[in-house]
């Protein structure tokens, strides 16, 4: 059995990792190849191409890597008329997905979309329509997402989001009250964008006794964050292996907007949501927007459990912000009461284990 993945982000990576390992741990005989990253290849996959380093949020922000990853999609289609795998599971990347699912339906290979286009929080929904005809299956992670792209079809399935399942092992964990960490993305852009302002913030609390944390997401990303904190003694840089465990032992983190923001409500981990793009992006994504908020538990819950800094930031709106978190009890227990309740939305643990055999059914 051969199934071929299409990933292109360093957090994909992790979910196809994941994936790949609960599948192995069902059939063994299953050769697994395509697009992926480091976290994929460690899993026994034949990764063709990585392109994770490419990966950016917006208008603008992908138009240098376009040339690049055009060229890498025409040489995976032939890859996949070639080989004619079972199966192809597409990961988030739309922009280079979709036109990929397209082709692999002319040539009727049988596809998935797990982590599909996020069309329930932006853009125009009856585009989910467009993907229900394109691919065999929607692998939905969110509730508001199956719903969404229930309304168009019936070849959507959801089993909760796969996170529930990837943070059992750091539930125990006791949180150090001088510890924060700082988690400033995935993507050049975003360490481009955020690390400067994590150091400033982190140079501002230091006197106070507190001890600083930064998980590296990929190895790809370590020259250049070394740059950034080099001389910094009072940051200690950790392998993004370890970030979950981190992200638990924290007190407070500060984080770019993404899956980490659903981390750290899983872990109950207080965290404060930052977010900087280009202008003309920014300008875009607030008409396209269906929500008021950016970080996903805010989202899902449809109010502001987590502070949300975007774009514009006054750093003694942050500091404040900060010191709250830091010394209010109140404000901590209610912060809990309100995760539970979203991680009672995510679904029960077991989810990876119903989407591996959701996956071999239907091969």
């Amino acid at each position: 059995m051969k199934i071929f993945l299409s990933v292109l982000e360093v957090s994909a990576d992790v979910h196809g990792s994941k994936l790949i390992n609960a599948l192995k741990n069902k059939k063994k005989d299953i050769y697994f190849y395509g697009l992926g990253g480091e976290r994929m290849k460690e899993e026994g996959m034949e990764v063709m191409y990585d392109v994770t380093q490419y990966s950016t949020v917006g208008f603008i922000e992908p138009i240098p890597y376009i040339p690049k990853l055009l060229l890498v999609q025409e040489k995976v289609k032939k890859i996949i008329k070639e080989t004619k795998p079972d199966l192809i599971i597409f990961l988030d990347a739309q922009g280079f997905n979709l036109p990929l699912a397209k082709y692999a339906k002319k040539l009727g290979i049988q596809t998935i979309y797990y982590f599909a286009p996020q069309y329930w929080l932006w853009g125009n929904q009856e585009k989910a329509r467009e993907v229900l005809d394109t691919v065999s299956y929607v692998v939905a992670t969110f509730p508001q997402e199956y719903n969404l792209y229930k309304k168009f079809g019936d070849n959507v399935v959801y089993f909760g989001h796969p996170l529930v399942d990837y943070l059992l092992p750091y539930e125990n964990l006791e949180k150090e009250n001088d510890l924060i960490g700082l988690f400033p993305g995935s993507r050049i852009q975003e360490i481009k964008n955020l690390v400067p302002l994590f150091l400033e913030i982190s140079n501002r609390l230091k006197e106070e006794g507190y001890r600083f944390v930064m998980p590296i997401a990929s190895e790809k990303f370590s020259e250049m964050i070394f740059r950034y904190i080099r001389g910094k003694n009072h940051i200690e840089l950790v392998s993004g292996r370890e970030s979950q465990k981190y992200l638990k032992l924290s007190s407070l983190s500060l984080v770019a907007s993404g899956t980490v923001t659903l981390e750290a409500a899983i872990l109950k981990t207080p965290v404060m949501v930052f977010y900087k793009i280009s202008s003309i992006t920014y300008n875009i994504a607030k008409r396209l927007v269906h929500y008021s908020f950016i970080a996903l538990p805010n989202i899902i819950l449809n109010q502001m459990i987590y502070p949300e800094f975007v774009q514009k930031i006054d750093i003694k709106e942050v500091m404040d912000s900060i010191n709250r978190i830091l010394k209010d009890e109140d404000y901590k227990r209610n912060l809990e009461n309100k995760l539970r309740e979203l991680e009672f939305k995510l679904g029960e643990p077991g989810v990876l284990e119903r989407i591996s055999k959701f996956i071999l059914e239907i091969i």
